[in-house]
């Protein structure tokens, strides 16, 4: 058990769920659901923010929606050479969603979104430009079989 789960007990597993189906549930009605004063919801949640746990409230747009249709994920091979600020170019580029440090012979893991192939390329252009990029590798997805983690799945590891 990792030491932050000693800090939270079941009421803040409980907030955090409810905040999880819906981060802008008021917390009047967390208060009213757990049988707790509004004063007592508000300090937990000022602790778990504090803690560190609970890092903020987003919203979940769908990025097709807005033409953003095209979606790959590349494979990098970064330069040992100035890694760090290669690293950071990467993680800031135009277009790149996520960018992840990983094992194996490509460093980096970087998802990418486009309007649509040309758009595509331009940000593959863009990466491949950065200075200390040995190679990029581009996965084009075909179709997405299932998106990112709805915050109802993540409610089951609490």
């Amino acid at each position: 058990m990792s030491k932050q789960s000693n800090v939270i007990d079941d009421v803040d597993k409980l907030i955090l769920k409810m905040l999880l189906r819906n981060g802008r549930t008021p917390y009047k009605r967390i208060a009213e659901d757990l049988g707790l004063s509004e004063a007592t919801i508000y300090l937990r949640i000022r602790k778990l923010s504090r803690l560190g746990i609970l890092r903020g409230f987003t919203a979940n747009i769908d990025l097709s929606r807005l033409g953003l249709t095209v979606i790959a994920f590349m494979m990098l091979k970064v330069s040992p050479k100035n890694y760090e600020e290669t690293l950071k170019r990467i993680a800031n580029s135009p277009g790149v969603l996520e960018v992840y440090e990983v094992s194996g012979e490509y460093q980096v893991l970087a998802k990418v979104i486009a309007s649509d192939n040309r758009e595509l390329a331009k940000i593959v252009d863009g990466l491949g430009s950065i200075d200390g990029l040995i190679e990029v590798k581009v996965l084009y997805v075909i179709r997405t079989l299932r998106t990112p983690y709805e915050a109802t799945e993540l409610i089951t590891y609490i």
